[in-house]
């Protein structure tokens, strides 16, 4: 099944951002150990877990791919041009460049209650590092809780569809042939 991040999602684009973030702070330590720069040495140590930049770059790289993925994964004036084709409009909005404005407003507002969620659930476990000074919270990332509970609310779609489905073959049909 394919996820489709619907336009009421706070987070419509998922974990992809964290990843994206982490893998653009985990670069610079790449590429010193391949070139053995000083300088890249030196940004690398800053921005690892637990370095001086590390945290504020991490966030402000989440709010930045988090807003860019958000509007690549959902175009607006592809949603408002499938709406329009479709039939179907929003309400007190017109079809067409007015619905297109509207979805991108709204997606510009949601993005920043996304990347702040984000940036949180990301920060938790090094701010709790950073002040309890336990490594114990390395292998807890807050992605591993938004996956789990992604995977918690779709499993439980899953079931609640099927007792739904399990009651529509019980019901009684009207019988042509008793009368």
């Amino acid at each position: 099944m394919e996820y489709c991040a619907p336009l009421y999602q706070v987070n419509s684009s998922g974990v992809m951002p964290i990843i994206f973030s982490t893998s653009s702070l985990a670069l610079p330590g790449t590429l010193a150990r391949f070139t053995g720069l000083t300088a890249l040495k030196k940004a690398s140590v800053a921005l690892n877990p637990g370095g001086s930049f590390y945290l504020p770059f991490n966030i402000l790289l989440i709010a930045f791919f988090n807003y860019y993925y958000t509007f690549l994964q959902l175009d607006p004036d592809d949603v408002s041009e499938q709406l329009k084709r479709q039939g179907a409009s929003i309400p007190l909005v017109r079809p067409g460049r007015s619905t297109a404005t509207f979805i991108k407003t709204v997606l510009s507002r949601i993005s920043v209650l996304g990347s702040t969620f984000l940036a949180i659930l990301a920060a938790g476990p090094t701010v709790v590092e950073q002040i309890t000074h336990l490594t114990a919270f390395r292998g807890f990332v807050g992605t591993s809780i938004l996956i789990l509970v992604g995977c918690a609310t779709d499993t439980a779609r899953k079931v609640q569809a099927e007792i739904i489905s399990q009651k529509y073959k019980n019901i009684e049909f009207y019988d042509f042939d008793k009368y």
